[in-house]
């Protein structure tokens, strides 16, 4: 059986932690190197839901997008939520590593996978990696491509800003866009696809006429789970399982 050391140098290979934005905590973020792994469970985010699970599981560890510390800790309490996260997961002894903005940029990480997600045959990376360029076999208009985009995704509600036909798109999962990306998308005359857009940025966009289909965060970084999946089962002997218990935030 593998070790932690030998997944987290693994993945490091395939998303390096090294283009981790300078904000960001990725790798090994809880749990002993030398510890073996049999079972992983793959999951957007560490929730006590997710914590259960991999227990009922027998998981060693959970491998997940967001990180489970991401703010700076001065102590670690039940008096918070992170810090019941972190109990729970040392007295159950289950590891964690997370791959965060390493794989959002990454070749085949979560833009790209949006845009295959969406159709994109293919597709160029932009902004750094942080977003990808591609473009719809046909134009059609927004409304329509915004209804593809909730079915592609199993999203339950997307929101649109613009009107008219689209035919490029710019892929930005999570919170990936900003005043750099709106003058691009206008420059481009493309559709951006993202989530969590701020208001100022959202008001930016409809003023300069640039148009945006907003999805939910977690239903834009899904492809994670899957990528992970495949990346454990090329490279290690281990039993791998997708959250059932990871649910979208918003049903």
């Amino acid at each position: 059986m593998p070790t932690l050391q030998q997944i987290e140098q693994s993945l490091n290979l395939a998303y390096p932690f090294s283009d981790a934005c300078s904000y960001d905590n990725v790798g090994l973020l809880v749990g002993r190197k030398d510890k073996e792994v049999k079972r992983v469970l793959i999951a957007l985010d560490v929730t006590h839901a997710v914590i259960e699970e991999a227990t009922a599981l027998g998981a060693d560890l959970i491998l997940s997008h967001h990180p489970v510390i991401f703010h700076e800790i001065k102590s670690v309490t039940d008096k918070d939520y992170t810090g019941s996260l972190l109990l729970s997961l040392a007295q159950k002894d289950i590891a964690v590593i997370s791959l965060h903005t390493n794989f959002d940029k990454g070749e085949n990480g979560n833009n790209d996978q949006l845009a295959l997600c969406l159709g994109a045959k293919n597709y160029q990376k932009i902004e750094d990696g942080f977003a990808t360029l591609f473009d719809l076999e046909k134009e059609m208009d927004i409304a329509a491509f915004a209804l593809q985009v909730k079915s592609a995704l199993g999203d339950k509600v997307v929101r649109t800003i613009g009107e008219g036909k689209v035919k490029k798109v710019i892929a930005a999962c999570g919170a990936g866009i900003g005043e750099e990306l709106i003058l691009l998308a206008k420059e481009q005359n493309a559709v951006i696809v993202t989530a969590d857009i701020k208001h100022n940025y959202a008001v930016m966009a409809r003023d300069l006429g640039v148009k945006v289909v907003e999805t939910t965060h977690y239903a834009g970084e899904w492809g994670f789970t899957e990528r992970m999946k495949k990346i454990l089962a090329e490279r290690f002997s281990l039993e791998t399982f997708i959250s059932q218990h990871n649910i979208n935030p918003y049903g």
